[in-house]
C-alpha cells in the first residue's frame, strides 16, 4: 500500500504529469473562447450576431497564430526585463505544456477585445485591434508579471508583483486595451443623446449570454489551475477560491436587483458573477474561503462602479465587459497586498505601480495602434451599415428582421399607399409581417368604408336638395294627389268586394272565413272614409299633407290585410303543395335575406341568416315557402327591440325533413297568445308591433300543414321567441316528379 502511494507521488511529480495538468489546463481555458462568443451572441441585438460570432473565429485564429509566432518569445525568460528574446515561430522542439498554456491564455485573453467594440467596427478594423493586443500588449505584461528565471526575468516579477491566473495580464491589460479602442471608435448610434443621457439598447437572448458566463467561469477555473501548478500551488484551492468569489459577486448583484430593481437588472447580474470571478484571480492562491467572498462581493460592487464611470465619460462599452474586468480587476490586483493582516505597505505600493504601469502601456500602446490603423483601413462601419445590421453590411447575410426592416423603408419611402410584407411565414417576424398586413387590411377596408360614407353622405345631400325642390312644386298639386288618393280607395274597395265574391264561391271555405273578413277590412275601410270626409273638411295646406300621408299608410295597411286573406283562403283550397313553381331551396333563402334585410337594419335589428350547404339540392314550391320564411322573419323584426338580434336557420333534419327555425329576442308571447295566434278566427286580435290583424302565424301553420310537417312555438315574455318549422322531403321530392 505504501509502494503504491510512493508510486502515484512519484508520477504526478514527474515532468509528463506536469505536462499532463497543462494541457488538461489549456483546453479548460479554449473553454473562455466558446464562453466569450456565447455571452456577446447573446447580449448583442439579433442584426449583429452573425459578426459577433464571425469576430469570436478571427480572433481565436490570429491571436493563436500571433502567440505562437511573435508573442511566445516576447513572454519568455529570456531577453530582459521588459521583453523576452525569444524562441519566434518556435518547431517542435519547443513544444511544451508551456507553450501550449501561453497561446491559450494570450487568445482568452483577446476576447475581452470584442465586446466594447460590439455592433459599430468592421471586421478588419478588429483583426486589426486584436494584432495590436496580440503582438505588442498581452505578450509584455505577461513577461513583466510571469516571466521568472535564475538569469532575470520580467521586471515587476522581480520587485515581487503577484498575479496568479491574469488579474493584471489579462483582465487589466484587456480592459484597458478594450476600452481605449471603443473610446477611439466611438459609440454606437444612438447609445448617447446630446445630454449625456444613456439610451438601453436591448439584447436579444439572455439565456445564451448566461451560458457564457458559465463557460467563462469555467474556463477561469483552468487558468488558476495551470498557474497554480507551474508554481506548485494546489490547483484545487485556487479554484475553490474562484467559485466562491463568482458566487458571491453573483449573489450581491441579486441582493441589489431587488433593493433597486431599475438599476440593477439581470445584466449586472452578469457583470456580478464575472466581476467576482476577476476580483480573486491574481490571488487564488492566497485568499481563503472567506476572504474570497468577501473579495468577490467588493469586486461587484467596484464593477458596477467603474461601469458608471465608464458611461458617464462617454465610452460605449457594448457588453460591459471591459469595465468588469478592468475595474473589479484592478480592485483584487490590489487586494492582493492584504491577504495577508496587517497588509504590507511595500507590497501595496508594488501591486499598485505594476497596475498604473499596466495601464498606461495597454492604453498608449492601443491608441498608437489604433492611429496608425486608421491612416491605411476603416476602422468603423458607415451609420447606414449599423443600422441595418453588420450581418448584411460586413458578411452579406440577411434575417428576418432585416428583410423586415428594408421593405417597410421601402414602403415609406417610394409607396403612395401602404402595402403589403413579405417575411417567412414559420418565423416569429414572420407574425408580425402578418399582422402587419392584416392590419393594412383592415385600414384599407377603413379607407375605403370612409370614403363609402362619404359617397353616400353626397349622395344624400344631393338628394335632399332634389327632394326640396321637388316638394316646392308638389305644394301646388295637393289637391290632385288628394283626388288621386281618394280613386285609389275606391279601387280598393272594388277589388275588397270581388275577393269577397270569389272567396265565398271556394268549395270547403269555412264560413268562419267571411266573419275573418268582415273583422279585418271593416275598422280599415271605415277609417278611410273619415280621413276623406276630414280632407274634403279642411284645405289648410298642413292638414291635407298629414292626411295624404295617412290616407297612404291606412290604404297600404289595408292591401296588406287583403294579401293575407287572400293568401290564407288559397292555402285552404289547396290539398298538396303547388308544383308549378318549384325553386332551389337555397335561392328562396337568400331572397328572403335580401327582402327583409334592409327593414331589419332601418329598425336597428341585426338579422343573422344561415342555411347548411346540404339544403343545396332540395326544391319547394316557391310561393308557399317565400310564405312562411317572410311572415315568420317579418313578425320576429316587428316584435324585437332595436338592438336585438332575428336568426333564421336552414338545415336538413332526418333522412326526409327540411328544418326552418326563426329566433328573435323580441317581446314572447303568453302560451294562451300562441294558441290564439294560429287560429285565424283570433289572431287577428292580437297587435304586432304597429301591424294589428295580421293572420301571419294562421298562415304558416296552414301552409305547413300542407306540407305535412309541424310547427313548433317556444316563447317567454320579456325573453324571446323560437318558431321552427319541419317539412317532409318526400312531400317536396314528390312534388318535384309531379312538376
Amino acid at each position: 500500500m505504501a509502494a503504491a502511494q510512493v508510486g502515484r507521488m512519484m508520477w504526478m511529480d514527474s515532468p509528463v504529469s506536469t505536462d499532463l495538468w497543462q494541457v488538461a489546463a489549456a483546453f479548460c481555458v479554449f473553454l473562455v473562447l466558446a464562453g466569450h462568443v456565447t455571452l456577446e451572441s447573446g447580449l448583442v441585438r439579433a442584426k449583429h450576431s452573425v459578426n459577433a460570432a464571425a469576430k469570436a473565429l478571427v480572433q481565436a485564429g490570429l491571436s493563436v497564430l500571433l502567440v505562437w509566432a511573435v508573442g511566445y518569445g516576447l513572454m519568455s525568460v529570456g531577453g530582459n526585463g521588459l521583453m523576452g528574446g525569444g524562441p519566434f515561430f518556435p518547431d517542435t522542439a519547443f513544444a511544451s505544456s508551456d507553450l501550449l498554456f501561453m497561446i491559450a491564455v494570450s487568445a482568452a485573453a483577446a476576447t475581452i477585445l470584442s465586446g466594447p467594440l460590439a455592433e459599430r467596427t468592421t471586421l478588419r478594423g478588429y483583426a486589426a485591434v486584436v494584432l495590436i493586443f496580440s503582438t505588442a500588449i498581452a505578450p509584455i505584461v505577461a513577461h513583466w508579471v510571469w516571466a521568472k528565471g535564475a538569469d532575470g526575468g520580467g521586471w515587476l516579477n522581480q520587485f515581487g508583483f503577484i498575479d496568479l491566473a491574469g488579474g493584471a495580464v489579462i483582465h487589466v491589460a484587456g480592459g484597458v486595451a478594450a476600452l481605449t479602442a471603443a473610446a477611439m471608435i466611438g459609440p454606437r448610434s444612438g447609445r448617447f443623446t446630446d445630454a449625456k443621457r444613456t439610451t438601453v439598447i436591448q439584447s436579444q437572448s439572455f439565456p445564451f449570454a448566461a451560458l457564457g458566463v458559465l463557460l467563462l467561469w469555467l474556463g477561469w477555473f483552468g487558468i488558476a489551475a495551470g498557474k497554480a501548478i507551474g508554481i506548485g500551488a494546489p490547483p484545487a484551492a485556487a479554484i475553490l477560491v474562484l467559485i466562491l468569489a463568482g458566487a458571491a459577486g453573483t449573489t450581491t448583484a441579486f441582493i441589489a436587483s431587488q433593493i433597486a430593481p431599475r438599476q440593477i437588472t439581470v445584466i449586472q447580474i452578469i457583470h456580478g458573477a464575472l466581476a467576482g470571478v476577476v476580483a480573486v484571480a491574481a490571488g487564488a492562491h492566497l485568499f481563503s474561503p472567506l476572504a474570497a467572498v468577501l473579495i468577490g462581493a467588493l469586486g461587484a460592487g467596484v464593477a458596477f462602479g467603474g461601469a458608471r464611470l465608464v458611461e458617464h465619460a462617454g465610452i460605449d462599452d457594448a457588453l460591459g465587459i471591459a469595465s468588469v474586468h478592468l475595474f473589479a480587476g484592478g480592485f483584487g490586483i490590489v487586494a492582493v497586498a492584504f491577504a495577508a493582516l496587517p497588509p504590507d505597505a511595500g507590497m501595496v505600493g508594488v501591486q499598485a505601480a505594476g497596475l498604473i504601469a499596466i495601464c498606461l502601456w495597454s492604453a498608449g500602446l492601443m491608441a498608437a495602434g489604433i492611429a496608425a490603423a486608421r491612416l491605411v483601413l476603416q476602422m468603423r462601419v458607415a451609420r447606414d451599415d449599423e443600422r441595418i445590421g453588420l450581418n448584411v453590411s460586413e458578411h452579406g447575410m440577411t434575417t428576418d428582421v432585416a428583410l423586415l426592416v428594408g421593405q417597410m423603408n421601402a414602403v415609406n419611402r417610394y409607396s403612395g399607399s401602404f402595402a403589403y410584407l413579405d417575411a417567412d411565414t414559420d418565423g416569429e417576424i414572420g407574425q408580425v409581417a402578418r399582422e402587419y398586413n392584416r392590419a393594412v387590411d383592415i385600414f384599407r377596408a377603413q379607407i375605403t368604408g370612409v370614403r363609402d360614407q362619404l359617397a353616400t353622405t353626397k349622395g344624400e345631400l344631393d338628394e335632399t336638395h332634389a327632394d326640396n325642390v321637388r316638394l316646392a312644386g308638389e305644394l301646388t298639386q295637393r289637391d290632385e294627389r288628394l283626388e288621386e288618393a281618394t280613386r285609389e280607395v275606391a279601387l280598393l274597395t272594388d277589388q275588397i268586394a270581388r275577393a269577397l265574391v270569389s272567396m265565398q264561391g271556394l268549395q270547403g271555405l269555412r264560413t268562419g272565413i267571411v266573419r275573418l273578413i268582415g273583422r279585418t277590412f271593416r275598422p280599415p275601410i271605415e277609417r278611410l272614409h273619415a280621413l276623406a270626409l276630414r280632407a274634403d273638411a279642411s284645405r289648410t295646406p298642413a292638414d291635407m299633407d298629414e292626411l295624404i300621408e295617412a290616407a297612404r299608410d291606412e290604404t297600404a295597411r289595408l292591401a296588406r290585410r287583403l294579401a293575407d286573406v287572400i293568401d290564407y283562403a288559397e292555402a285552404s283550397t289547396f290539398a298538396t303543395p303547388p308544383t308549378l313553381d318549384r325553386t332551389p331551396v337555397d335561392k328562396l333563402i337568400s331572397e328572403v335575406n335580401m327582402v327583409h334585410r334592409g327593414r331589419a337594419e332601418a329598425k336597428g335589428v341585426k338579422l343573422r341568416v344561415v342555411w347548411a350547404p346540404d339544403v343545396s339540392g332540395m326544391v319547394i314550391s316557391a310561393a308557399t315557402l317565400r310564405k312562411i320564411m317572410s311572415e315568420l322573419v317579418e313578425n320576429a323584426i316587428e316584435t324585437t327591440r332595436t338592438g336585438g338580434l332575428v336568426s333564421l336557420l336552414a338545415k336538413r333534419g332526418g333522412p326526409s325533413e327540411l328544418i326552418i327555425d326563426v329566433v328573435d329576442s323580441g317581446a314572447g308571447i303568453s302560451p294562451g297568445q300562441i294558441a290564439q295566434a294560429l287560429d285565424p278566427l283570433t289572431e287577428s286580435a292580437l297587435a304586432i308591433g304597429d301591424e294589428p290583424g295580421r293572420l301571419g302565424l294562421a298562415l304558416v301553420k296552414k301552409l305547413v300543414d300542407i306540407h305535412e310537417g309541424t310547427l313548433t312555438i317556444r316563447s317567454k315574455p320579456g325573453v324571446g321567441t323560437q318558431i321552427r318549422a319541419t317539412l317532409k322531403i318526400d312531400a317536396l321530392e314528390s312534388t318535384a316528379r309531379r312538376a
